[in-house]
């Protein structure tokens, strides 16, 4: 639309270099001409105005109101479990006059949205909220800890290392995520865990690893298909391990003695939610029983994403939201794994798997409580699983973790909770091992979480684990310090 002073000038000329030869009578008609094209041309305009911003105020109800299709797709409803971190900045904030063009410090701000998909942690749900076609994400951990005055080693040099300081990078973990459509989604999850990568055979635990890497099928809110490298889906530790999802600044034991978090192994899953209840289901390979360890379940059996096995197993896990703050479920794992028999190599030893476990989490008014409880059990012929000690045949375990955040009635976005966890495990329940007492015990863990970022905490805790009194183990006091984040 042209300027006021473009249309003076253009009047101004029409008017003047006409008029130079023209008589009274001439320049009168011209005169009036010119105030009715102006006025017609007046009209016209502001016609157009009226209308453009009759458009721009439906585009921006439609906005408002309309969800988007990928979201619709994508987005598996989550009533009170929504878990997100939602930080905007509107263009329209800055008008063309007068307006600071460079935003300050605390204008500038993530666009980004965290709200957890299919049960996810919320950062590695990142792809499934973003605007974007490629979504890049992650998380990270550190830690010091400090023995008060550990023995339980047989080498008296090796209990004196323990008992000094540990400072370790536990775990830095980017995510890479890519929308090819609004159905097809590839997530990717790779671990560098304890700062390093592991290049020989030895117990150097160090390493860098594909943790996930899967293609999800979206095809309806009640069905859907992922399949590859995936997450196991089974307790609540497993498919959301990231660090502002737990208050203590390790991983309750039970999700990973017992539970073998981060479980990660090659499978298809059907997923999806149905009215209240969130579900998982499908066919994973099975651990590897050959390298099953002693008070240690199946943990030490879980495979990376190159795999050469015929045993699978099948999993599934259910959740139910349907009030205000609590979440409810359970999962099941049943398997059978073959290893060549030590004495026999011509010989297969077959072990089945069985475990079982029931979760509730409550989140409301300022509390956060996870408790979870586990089984476990072995079959078939574990018993000649021999290379690694005597495996026990049963393990069950429980834990109860309680946050309150003491900010919960002020006026602030920060969170800090004052933590209690308790745990109990079990791991030679049918007493297999030379000293099952060694396998029996609690462990108690007191501190605090503060969040001063949703995707920020600093944790500190102090950690008790009191042995069964037969055990020929000392009972263990630590203290814990971790800092962990998403993004």
């Amino acid at each position: 639309m042209p300027s006021r002073k473009k249309i003076a000038l253009s009047l101004v000329a029409a008017f003047t270099l006409p008029a130079m030869s023209a008589s009274n009578a001439e320049l009168e008609a011209m005169l009036i001409k010119l105030q009715k094209d102006f006025g017609t041309y007046k009209v016209t305009q502001e016609k157009k105005i009226a209308s453009l911003e009759k458009k721009l105020s439906v585009s921006s109800d439609n906005k408002k109101s309309t969800p988007k299709t990928n979201k619709k797709k994508t987005t598996v409803a989550k009533k009170e479990k929504k878990q997100e971190t939602l930080v905007a900045m509107d263009n329209n904030d800055f008008s063309s006059e007068g307006a600071n063009i460079m935003p300050t410090t605390s204008d500038v701000v993530s666009t980004d949205t965290y709200e957890s998909f299919s049960d996810l942690g919320l950062a590695a749900s990142k792809v499934y909220n973003s605007e974007s076609a490629l979504s890049i994400g992650g998380y990270g951990e550190y830690r010091y800890r400090k023995f008060t005055n550990f023995k339980n080693f047989s080498s008296p040099s090796a209990n004196k290392l323990r008992r000094k300081s540990e400072t370790n990078v536990v775990r830095f973990v980017p995510y890479i995520g890519y929308k090819f459509n609004d159905w097809i989604i590839m997530n990717t999850e790779i671990e560098f865990e304890d700062g390093g990568a592991r290049s020989d055979g030895t117990k150097n635990y160090k390493y860098a690893i594909v943790e996930f890497s899967y293609l999800d099928f979206l095809l309806d809110e009640k069905y859907n298909v992922r399949a590859g490298h995936v997450l196991v889906p089974f307790g609540n530790i497993n498919l959301n391990h990231e660090p502002v999802a737990f208050l203590t600044s390790q991983r309750p034991l039970v999700e990973s003695l017992i539970i073998p978090s981060t479980w990660h192994t090659n499978g298809i899953l059907g997923f999806g939610t149905y009215e209240d209840f969130d579900y998982y289901a499908g066919i994973i390979t099975s651990p590897d029983p050959g390298n099953f360890t002693e008070g240690r379940f199946i943990q030490q059996g879980r495979r990376g994403a190159k795999q050469l096995t015929d045993d699978v197993s099948g999993v599934a896990r259910v959740s139910y939201k349907g009030f205000e703050g609590i979440e409810t479920g359970g999962s099941l794992f049943y398997g059978k794994g073959t290893t060549p028999h030590l004495l026999l190599p011509t010989s297969d030893i077959d072990v089945s798997m069985f475990m079982a476990e029931a979760h509730a989490n409550y989140k409301y008014d300022g509390w956060n409580v996870q408790a979870l409880a586990v089984y476990g059990s072995l079959g078939d012929d574990y018993k000649q699983l021999i290379e690694h000690g005597d495996i026990s045949g049963e393990v069950n375990g429980q834990y109860l973790t309680v946050g309150y955040d003491v900010l919960h009635n002020r006026n602030t976005s920060h969170q800090l909770y004052v933590v209690g966890e308790v745990e109990r495990l079990d791991l030679d329940a049918d007493n297999r091992t030379v000293n099952p007492d060694d396998y029996k015990y609690n462990e108690y863990t007191f501190g605090f979480a503060y969040f001063p970022d949703p995707k920020v905490v600093i944790k500190a805790d102090y950690t008790w684990r009191d042995y069964r009194s037969g055990s020929r183990l000392a009972d263990e006091e630590s203290f814990i310090a971790a800092l962990g984040f998403i993004f």
